[in-house]
C-alpha cells in the first residue's frame, strides 16, 4: 500500500461506475482478441498507459476469463441488481430515469442509475448512465464522485465452446472529484492516479466474473476466496511469460502487468514488465541493486545490514501514514534479486526482479518485477479493506507493483 493508504477506498468507490473524460492518454481500445493468447484460467492481464508518467485521467484496461457465455456476462453487466449482488459495498444502484438514445438506435434505452457505496470512513454517491452500444456496454458517470468518467466492457468467446468468455474492462475516472482523500492520494506521485484506476477496474472485472460463475447467494454473499492469505517463496515468482510472444501485441499498447491467482482464488503474485534502454545484463544488475529500490513510492530509505550468513540483508524504512512497511529483507541472487521480508509486520512478503531481451527493441531489455506484498498485514486500514472485500488483496498488490516498477524505470 505504501503510497496508497487509500487506494482500497478508490478501488471500491470506482468499481460500480465510471465516466466520460478527455485525457492525454487516449489510445485505440484493446479488443478481447488481443488479450486471448495471454489469458489463462488463473491469470488476468492489465495494460497501463505506455507513458513513463501518465497524464491526468489515464485509461487502464483489464482482461479476465469468465466461465460463462458472452450472453451471460452481458446480461449481468446490463442488470443493476447484479452489480449490487457482485459488490456488497454497493448499497444502492437504482434506476431513476431513462431516455432514448439517438446515437445508438439498435439499443435505444439508456438508464440512469443512482448509486451509493458504503466503505469505511465515508460513503460515496453519484449517478451514471448505463447503456449498450453495438460492441460494448458502458457506464458513464455524470454526477457526484468520480465524474466525469467511464467504464466500457467488451466481451467475446474465449474458445470454440461458447461457454468461456474474455471480459475486457476499460476504465477512466476523475479521482479528484470524489473527496479530499482521493485528491491527496492522486497527488502523491506520478503513478498514484493510474494505480487507483487499475485497482478499481480489476475489482469490478473479477467481481462480475465471479457473479456470473457463481450467482449471488443471499444467505452467504458473493463468491470470494476464503482461505488464509500466504505469499509464495520468492523463488516461485516468475515474470518470464511477460517477455513471451503471447504478450507481444499488448506490450506495444502499454505497460503490461499480470495478476496471478491461486487455485482457491487468493493472490499468487503480480508481475509488471517495463522496458529499459540497456542490455539485459546491465538492466539485471541495476534493478538487482537494493539501493535502487529506494525509488519505490513509500520507501523512505534502504540500508544494507551486516550479515553473518553471507547473504544480503537490507533495512527498509517507510514514509507512509496508516501502514507499517518498515522491514528487514533478505536477498538472494539467482542471478537477479529475489527478496523476502524476514522481520517486520509484512513478514513473508516477497519480490523478484528479472531481465529479458526485448523482442521489439534490440537496444532495450524488459525488466519484470513480481511481488506479493502481504498488504493485509501492513496495518489496520489495509486489513479492514481486504476483510471487507477480499478482492482488494489482489487490487492493492496490482497498484503497488505497477507503481514500484514504473517508478524504478522512470529513475533509470
Amino acid at each position: 500500500m505504501r503510497a496508497f493508504s487509500f487506494v482500497a477506498l478508490a478501488a471500491l468507490a470506482t468499481a460500480p461506475s465510471a465516466g466520460v473524460a478527455a485525457s492525454g492518454e487516449v489510445a485505440a481500445p484493446l479488443s478481447p482478441g488481443a488479450f486471448a493468447p495471454a489469458l489463462t484460467e488463473a491469470t488476468d492481464v492489465v495494460v497501463f498507459p505506455a507513458a513513463r508518467r501518465p497524464g491526468p485521467r489515464p485509461t487502464v484496461t483489464v482482461a479476465t476469463r469468465v466461465h460463462g457465455s458472452p450472453n451471460a456476462v452481458g446480461a449481468a453487466l446490463l442488470d443493476p441488481n447484479r452489480y449490487r449482488a457482485a459488490l456488497p459495498s454497493l448499497v444502492r444502484a437504482a434506476v431513476v430515469d431513462a431516455r432514448v438514445s439517438a446515437v445508438h438506435p439498435d439499443f435505444p434505452l439508456e438508464r440512469l442509475l443512482a448509486w451509493e457505496l458504503e466503505i469505511p470512513l465515508f460513503n460515496l454517491k453519484g449517478k451514471a448512465w448505463l447503456s449498450r452500444q453495438r460492441d460494448l456496454i458502458e457506464l458513464t458517470l455524470v454526477e457526484g464522485a468520480f465524474a466525469p468518467g467511464r467504464v466500457r466492457f467488451r466481451v467475446a468467446p474465449a474458445d470454440g465452446t461458447g461457454q468461456t468468455t474474455v471480459l475486457v474492462t476499460e476504465a477512466q475516472v476523475e479521482a479528484r472529484s470524489a473527496n479530499w482523500i482521493f485528491r491527496r492520494v492522486a497527488r502523491h506521485d506520478p503513478w498514484a492516479e493510474t494505480a487507483m484506476t487499475a485497482a478499481a477496474a480489476w475489482v469490478l472485472a473479477r467481481a462480475v466474473a465471479l457473479e456470473v460463475e457463481v450467482p449471488h447467494d443471499a444467505a452467504h454473499g458473493p463468491a470470494r476466496p476464503d482461505v488464509p492469505i500466504a505469499a509464495p517463496a520468492a523463488t516461485a515468482l516468475d515474470g518470464a511469460p511477460l517477455a513471451g510472444a503471447a504478450f507481444a501485441d499488448l506490450r506495444k499498447a502499454g505497460l503490461v502487468t499480470t495478476v496471478r491467482r491461486t487455485a482457491r482464488g487468493r493472490l499468487a503474485y503480480v508481475s509488471a514488465a517495463v522496458p529499459i534502454a540497456a542490455t539485459p545484463a546491465d538492466v539485471a544488475g541495476r534493478v538487482s541493486a537494493p539501493e535502487s529500490w529506494a525509488a519505490f513510492p513509500g520507501w523512505k530509505s534502504v540500508k544494507r545490514l551486516p550479515s553473518v550468513t553471507g547473504d544480503v540483508r537490507i533495512a527498509v524504512e517507510d514514509n507512509v501514514a496508516f501502514v507499517d512497511l518498515d522491514a528487514t529483507w533478505r536477498i538472494a541472487y539467482t542471478p537477479s534479486a529475489r527478496a523476502t521480508v524476514i522481520e517486520g509486520a509484512t513478514r513473508g512478503a516477497a519480490l523478484a526482479w528479472q531481465a529479458f531481451p526485448d523482442p521489439a527493441h534490440a537496444t532495450s531489455a524488459l525488466a519484470v518485477l513480481s511481488e506479493h506484498p502481504r498488504l493485509d498485514a501492513s496495518g489496520y486500514v489495509a486489513r479492514k479493506m481486504i476483510e471487507t472485500e477480499p478482492l482488494m488483496e489482489h487490487a492493492l498488490a496490482l497498484a503497488l507493483t505497477y507503481a514500484d516498477a514504473a517508478a524504478l524505470a522512470d529513475r533509470f
